[in-house]
């Protein structure tokens, strides 16, 4: 085994390590109203649910040490956010939404990517998503590491589906090819699907 102390890592090999090793990670495409009402729209991968009576959403967006990120300068003054699936239809246009624009502009104007309009926030999401979710913000937390990530809590308050991966009460996981991120460039699409049911007893007691 090849083994790091973390205390002596570099910021960018602590990173590289992490960002490898958990994967592959759903990505959260975070639509957010700027204060001009412009969309800002830009990718997360550090991000999970955390709960789901009522159903919060987890996203870790950093650095913050010089300058916050659009994204959470915007979720905290609006109070609301959207995350749109990324599917790979969405993969180019998803990466270039990523580069660092100027808080009054908007990718999703920039980038040419329709927006549909949500039900119960102001904030619109992604026209095509395969899943979208409208959120309102629960909480903001600041992790306490050298670089300020905060974390954005969301409650959702409406679900967007595509029907075309809808089965009857759920999201089909066949048909619902969500990406998922490696790390860098690299992307991975849904692959074989391995079904396993939770025990119902420890192995090797009686049942």
């Amino acid at each position: 085994m090849i083994v790091y102390e973390t205390q002596a890592l570099s910021s960018d090999s602590a990173y590289k390590l992490i960002s490898a090793t958990v994967t592959p990670r759903p990505i959260a495409w975070v639509s957010s109203l700027n204060a001009t009402g412009g969309v800002n729209l830009a990718p997360f991968s550090s991000y999970t649910f955390i709960s789901y009576s009522p159903p919060k959403v987890l996203i870790s967006i950093g650095p913050g040490t010089d300058k916050l990120k659009d994204t959470l300068v915007n979720a905290d003054a609006r109070g609301e956010f959207c995350v749109s699936s990324v599917t790979p239809d969405f993969l180019k246009v998803m990466a270039n939404s990523s580069f660092a624009y100027e808080n009054a502009e908007s990718e999703a104007t920039e980038l040419g990517i329709d927006l549909a309009p949500a039900r119960l926030v102001e904030t619109p999401f992604v026209a095509g998503a395969a899943v979208a979710m409208e959120c309102r913000v629960d909480r903001i937390v600041e992790v306490g590491d050298d670089d300020r990530h905060r974390l954005i809590i969301g409650t959702v308050v409406c679900f967007h589906i595509d029907e075309a991966i809808w089965q009857g009460d759920r999201i089909d996981p066949a048909a619902y090819q969500a990406l998922g991120r490696i790390g860098g460039p690299l992307y991975v699409t849904r692959g074989e699907i391995l079904k396993m049911a939770a025990p119902r007893a420890p192995a090797g007691s009686e049942a």
